[in-house]
């Protein structure tokens, strides 16, 4: 198990299950908080499966169906794998989709049988968490993290490249001059981990670089630095576990978020200057609402009620302008979830930074 933010993420994801549109759609979402013991939650997943099946017969639903969809149930719970790392899972099945994901984030417990998913809150959720990699460079062995917020996440897999050692045994099993193999065996290593890398990480999230000084020192002089490296933390931690290494981050993470949404806000000058925006919750609705959205940056905390009018078109503060709209009860969050549902991003800012855009600034495709 691991959230790995491979290039169809967790994020991705929960917008592809967002969109499904399918009755019955069952939803279980089960929160980790203590964390559970295995077969504890394996308990609770079988209790859910009977609520959400008692919940489909009272739908009085094609009797075949609900077998079909009972027998869905436990195969998802047959792949869930019951460890502690994860805060909360969700289980997902309808007729045509089977889904298990693991959350980096509490969520409150609920069994829903719908027209759709319950998705929305987890992707907000999950959006508002400040997500980042670390990547561990050692000779003896490289470790790869995933960071959402104060969890972080070990990637256990064979695709991450071995410590340098083995690629300097390598080059010196083939023979001729060792003189040079242990750069020679650094160079490879490195290239290994740009590639890794590449087909494992988003150019979205920032990446935290852990390791002695020469290694770091080859990681940005053979690499093809990645411009979403935030910072770097010296040092030889191979053998740490996963709590001491969450011990070592915590002193940087404020200073590599803070760095993080002010490359956020310097990359917004050259849409500024050409015109590719726009500001202020009433502008952003509309460009969101004609699909228009490609990155969307806001301040922290920013909350909006209003009403939504033409169809959705356009929002409003007061319902005098639109005596036929929609009452939004927090418009910022109904943007979010249109921005990303159209393929978009949406990142925070502390606070105060987007001052002179009221709050909001919406990167326009056109």
């Amino acid at each position: 198990m691991n959230l790995a933010n491979q290039k169809f993420g967790l994020q991705e994801k929960l917008v592809e299950l967002l969109n499904v549109k399918e009755t019955p759609s069952d939803s279980i979402l089960v929160p980790n908080d203590e964390p559970q013991s295995a077969e504890k939650l394996r308990i609770q997943i079988k209790d859910d499966i009977k609520n959400a099946i008692l919940e489909l017969k009272q739908m009085h639903l094609d009797k075949k169906l609900i077998l079909a969809l009972e027998k869905r149930l436990h195969k998802g719970a047959d792949f869930i794998r019951y460890q502690k790392q994860f805060r909360s899972l969700g289980l997902f099945v309808s007729n045509n989709t089977l889904e298990v994901i693991y959350l980096p984030v509490m969520i409150e417990h609920k069994v829903i049988v719908d027209h759709s998913f319950e998705i929305r809150d987890i992707l907000l959720s999950v959006n508002r968490t400040f997500h980042y990699d670390v990547l561990l460079l050692n000779k003896k062995k490289t470790r790869f993290f995933n960071g959402f917020g104060q969890n972080l996440q070990e990637l256990d897999s064979s695709d991450i490249p071995s410590g340098v050692d083995e690629y300097f045994n390598k080059e010196k099993s083939s023979g001729g001059d060792t003189s040079k193999k242990d750069l020679i065996a650094t160079q490879h290593y490195i290239k290994a981990l740009d590639y890794f890398l590449r087909v494992h990480t988003s150019p979205s999230i920032p990446l935290i670089l852990i390791g002695d000084v020469k290694l770091l020192s080859y990681f940005k002089k053979y690499t093809r630095k990645p411009v979403k490296v935030l910072g770097e933390i010296q040092g030889s931690f191979h053998r740490e576990n996963l709590l001491e290494i969450k011990q070592i981050i915590q002193p940087s993470l404020k200073d590599f978020q803070e760095k993080w949404e002010n490359q956020l806000i310097e990359s917004m000058k050259d849409e500024i200057n050409h015109l590719r925006y726009v500001s202020g919750i009433q502008e952003v609705w509309e460009a969101a609402a004609m699909n228009e959205a490609r990155i969307l940056i806001l301040e922290k905390g920013y909350k909006q009620e209003g009403y939504s009018t033409q169809n959705g078109l356009f929002f409003v503060f007061d319902q005098k302008y639109a005596p036929q709209g929609q009452y939004r009860e927090d418009a910022v969050d109904d943007i979010i979830e249109m921005v990303l549902g159209q393929g978009g991003e949406s990142y925070f800012v502390a606070p105060g930074k987007l001052k002179a855009f009221d709050r909001i600034f919406l990167n326009t495709r056109y």
